[in-house]
């Protein structure tokens, strides 16, 4: 049974119109949204981790908030140049580690298929079959090599090796990576997920139907789209998402959709004309088709897989700002050819890129950080906060160890965690769900105060929803709400606190920072971040949900077994209050965090527990420690310096006031001076200004009292002053 959608229509950012466009899906509450998926073939990197987050949460909104019914398409891209490149580099690779274990070094430098395959991986050239035969040569060599000098060994490389099976085996690893990545970003599995290895056939289908209808020809067994056919068309029209698509210096960028293994351009029949399927080349896997045996282009994997699930009107269209130009654009005009329709996608919305002091994000400029090396730095969650604080339609930049705006994300963690874990308090000591028989709940000013927070909050949040997903307002209204709540609670005396409208403000962020997939919603009116992202691929909240009530309480009853024994030992040994303490010190500071648990001292004696993850603690004891040594090393340095100062200073007070022009800086500056040794005359023979002299005649006077109080000293410790 379909929703009946009461919310204000939301605005997307749509690429088509470069504005903000009322979202208004094509079949009543039902939206079919399809976006571009990875390419596997490396792990993935920041730069992804921003385009699938942000998409997970337009998702989220889309569904959990506007409640309309989506089904979420993505793709893998596991036939591509970079994919068959790779899997050639790491057999090549595989290959001379083995020859030079077999035969030596001196042997790999001598053998002619080593150096020749050697010199081909330094030229840098795209050769596949001859790179191929190279590492098939060197490896049967190596293994005649391993027979001889031990027969029970037999080969040590594999022979069998083919780039039609090793491809996929290397797609698969870094697909499984990727998966594993999203999942430990609490990214939402799509409802459908497709790749292109599993449809070439239909792939071939949809190209073929592309040729019937005119918008496609065959050139030395590849296939090319028909820019020029398409675009005369009444019917259609080309380069709806960028104006200048058909624009010569344009041409240079639409190649480089073509991969870096594309045939000769002059297979063209025009220079804007983009490959449909290609012929393959020696080294380069292969299928079977009506124009011979090639695999499929990048372009046209999109436009049949969505086809094949969403069919001929697809509602939203997504992927990074840098699959507008050729990658969408394309994808839309073949799809369209596909279908003979002025229109198949209805909102194309691009995730804007992630730059590393001004530049893109990726492999090729190498100044990526892979998701799992800043899964180690930050927790999941502070990643996603990351992301939030920033419009997803925008670009967005970072330093390489991200700066300002990481501490940003981790002060918005910590911000709602501690007002999560406040509230709790306060819930722990009010009955069930905030409900107390003997607890007054009648409000009075404040808590109508607090209401009318709520009440605002509610409505930024919803303002900041229906404006392009407006992330970043969106917090802003939350932590303002919290700032209310939190302002309520310190005003208010804790037997005069009224639970109820508490735990609604909390609930409602609760709910919100659900939405935007870093907490988890709970029922039962439960507030707080619940399992989501504290700690990188796992959780903070309950930990060992499903497991034996032993194994869950076990370190913690340890760890106080471990707390009774040692107070007890120490109150036998009659041990002092100071060292009693100690020991609570330690159980806060160094037992209760390896449980995820955080105690805050309060002036009033009850201590505050909070839940958190292990390994964010982890991190937040590191940051503290090196804030601490870096805050003793300035103050190292500053003592260093003040001492150096201070000896500097006392060797001065040894010169006497009569003889401090003659030596130190100022010797060779003057020539003369008068009876108490105040300078007359500068070295050149040229008298000193009248009132350049009363100034050196204070400097001496200065002198002289630090002198006196030098000898003073010197004798009142019964030292000689001239043999000091």
């Amino acid at each position: 049974m379909t929703r009946t959608h009461t919310r204000e229509t939301p605005r997307l950012m749509n690429t088509f119109t470069k504005t903000k466009t009322p979202f208004v899906p094509l079949d009543g509450n039902r939206v079919g949204w399809y976006i571009c998926g990875p390419t596997v073939y490396d792990s993935a990197h920041m730069g992804h981790a921003r385009n699938y987050v942000n998409f997970d949460v337009l998702r989220r909104v889309v569904t959990e908030y506007f409640r309309y019914d989506v089904r979420f398409v993505m793709n893998v891209t596991d036939i591509d140049d970079k994919i068959v490149m790779r899997a050639h580099q790491r057999r090549s690779e595989e290959v001379l580690a083995l020859a030079e274990k077999t035969l030596g070094a001196s042997g790999l430098d001598a053998e002619p298929s080593a150096i020749a395959l050697k010199a081909l991986l330094a030229s840098g050239e795209k050769k596949l079959g001859e790179q191929s035969a190279l590492s098939a040569a060197l490896a049967a060599t190596v293994n005649a090599k391993a027979r001889e000098s031990d027969s029970s060994s037999g080969p040590v490389v594999d022979e069998s090796w083919s780039i039609q099976d090793a491809y996929l085996t290397l797609a698969k690893r870094f697909e499984d990576e990727f998966m594993g990545d999203m999942a430990s970003l609490n990214v939402m599995r799509p409802d459908a997920l497709t790749r292109v290895s599993e449809y070439v056939d239909k792939i071939v289908s949809y190209i073929q139907r592309i040729v019937d209808r005119g918008f496609a020809y065959e050139s030395n067994g590849s296939v090319y789209f028909d820019v020029p056919t398409f675009e005369k068309d009444a019917n259609h029209k080309y380069a709806k998402l960028n104006k200048a698509a058909l624009a010569e210096d344009e041409v240079e960028a639409a190649m480089d959709g073509e991969g870096a293994l594309a045939a000769d351009a002059s297979e063209k029949k025009d220079a804007h004309d983009f490959v449909l399927w290609k012929a393959s080349k020696p080294g380069e896997p292969s299928w079977a088709s009506p124009w011979g045996e090639g695999r499929p282009g990048w372009h046209i994997e999109c436009s049949a897989m969505c086809s094949d699930v969403l069919g001929e009107a697809v509602d939203i269209n997504g992927g990074g700002i840098d699959l507008n130009f050729p990658h969408h654009e394309n994808q839309l005009a073949q799809s369209e050819a596909f279908y003979d329709v002025k229109q198949w996608v209805n909102y194309f919305v691009h995730s804007g890129h992630l730059h590393i002091d001004g530049l893109k994000m990726s492999k090729s400029l190498k100044n990526f950080i892979t998701i799992r090396a800043a899964l180690k730095m930050y927790t999941a969650r502070q990643l996603r906060f990351l992301f939030l604080l920033h419009q997803w339609s925008d670009p967005m930049d970072l330093t390489p160890a991200f700066g300002d705006a990481m501490d940003a994300a981790v002060i918005a963690e910590k911000t709602f965690a501690e007002f999560f874990h406040a509230v709790k308090g306060v819930l722990r000591n009010s009955g069930p769900g905030g409900y107390d028989a003997n607890r007054a709940q009648t409000w009075n000013e404040n808590e109508r105060a607090l209401s009318d927070a709520v009440d605002v909050a509610r409505a930024a949040t919803h303002a900041a929803m229906i404006d392009n997903v407006n992330t970043p307002a969106v917090i802003k209204a939350l932590k303002e709400l919290v700032s209310a709540t939190n302002a309520y609670l310190g005003k208010t005396a804790k037997e005069d606190v009224r639970p109820l409208i508490v735990s609604a403000a909390a609930q409602f962020v609760t709910t919100i920072l659900s939405t935007l997939g870093v907490a988890e919603a709970g029922g039962g009116g439960a507030v707080g971040f619940g399992d989501v992202g504290g700690d990188a691929g796992g959780g903070d909240g309950d930990a060992g949900a499903g497991a034996g009530k032993e194994e869950t309480l076990a370190p913690a009853l340890d760890l106080i077994v471990k707390f009774r024994d040692e107070i007890r030992a120490l109150a036998k040994s009659g041990a002092d209050a100071s060292a009693l303490m100690a020991a609570c010190d330690a159980l806060r500071d160094d037992g209760l965090p390896t449980l995820g648990v955080k105690l805050d001292d309060r002036a009033d004696g009850g201590a505050l527990w909070k839940l958190y993850g292990v390994e964010e603690l982890k991190k937040e004891a590191a940051r503290e420690k090196e804030a601490k040594a870096k805050k003793a090393e300035e103050l190292r340095v500053k003592k260093e310096e003040a001492a150096r100062k201070l000896r500097e200073k006392e060797e001065a007070a040894k010169i006497p006031p009569g003889e401090m022009f003659k030596v130190g800086e100022h010797a060779g500056t003057y020539s003369k001076y008068d009876d108490d040794g105040v300078p007359t005359h500068l070295a050149d023979g040229a008298e000193v200004a009248k009132a350049q002299r009363k100034k050196l005649a204070k400097f001496q006077a200065a002198q002289k009292k630090e002198h006196e109080k030098y000898l003073a000293k010197c004798a009142a410790d019964g030292v000689d002053a001239m043999k000091v």
